[in-house]
């Protein structure tokens, strides 16, 4: 039987924990480890500098005091003891397109299981106003069992974004590559009763470009797009270019 691990950014009350771990559990068994409390946006940052406990809901659901990359490392190296052969993260409530994988903590949680050489799937909800997630956990469970029946390279993972649709409005899944995201660039400067000043970063997902090949087209033509991650961030072309910088 299948070991599969399901961590979020949400929360362990997050509504769509449910849906999706009762449609993974088709593929194996599921364990849910998930944040304490919400934990958007946080990255792939870990809790170093700090205790992280451990509460257990039941046989196979636990919540845990850190971040999503937290979750993923506890919940395969500890919960699991490396008996992991697939981590899903999701359902993200919202769209993780283009640069949101850089700061989303659904694509963190995946992307910490391929750290330590585990197949992973991050899924996230575009979201509208129907949150339409058993649609999502429909086309995640589809790919998850294709990732456990392909055995993918190590060191990869997955990134799964929905049309927030039911699932006969929704044309397919499209491959795509990452577009760009516009966010809001505006911080705004405040000041505390105490007179001090602070700031507030807006950090609003303005829009994205549509550009062909990418996962925002893919979604604005009502498709769910997939896009394969490395972790390799290296820029090969780069790479080569300044070799014939004069650097010493």
């Amino acid at each position: 039987m299948k070991n599969i691990l399901i961590t979020n950014d949400d929360g362990i009350k997050a509504q769509a924990l449910d849906i999706l771990e009762a449609k993974l559990s088709q593929l194996g068994k599921v364990t849910v480890v998930a944040p304490e409390f919400p934990m958007n946006a946080m990255g792939n940052s870990l809790s170093l500098h700090k205790p992280v406990r451990i509460h257990r809901y039941s046989e196979n659901r636990y919540s845990v005091t850190g971040t999503p990359a937290d979750c993923s490392r506890i919940g395969v190296l500890t919960i699991l003891n490396d008996r992991v052969d697939l981590v899903v993260s999701g359902i993200n409530d919202g769209a993780n397109l283009g640069d949101d994988v850089s700061y989303s903590g659904t694509v963190a949680g995946a992307r910490e299981a391929a750290m330590l050489e585990v197949p992973a799937l991050a899924v996230s909800l575009v979201a509208g106003k129907h949150r339409n997630y058993n649609s999502a956990a429909d086309l995640a469970f589809g790919v998850a069992e294709k990732i456990l029946r392909k055995n993918p390279p190590v060191r990869k993972l997955f990134n799964l974004n929905v049309p927030d649709l039911p699932a006969g409005r929704i044309k397919g899944i499209k491959i795509a590559r990452l577009g760009v995201r516009i966010y809001d660039r505006r911080v705004r400067e405040r000041v505390d009763p105490s007179g001090r000043k602070y700031y507030w970063i807006i950090g609003e997902m303005l829009d994205g470009h549509n550009d062909a090949g990418t996962d925002f087209e893919a979604i604005s033509e009502n498709y769910a797009s997939l896009t394969p991650l490395t972790l390799d961030a290296t820029d090969y072309q780069l790479l080569k270019d300044i070799e014939n910088w004069d650097l010493n």
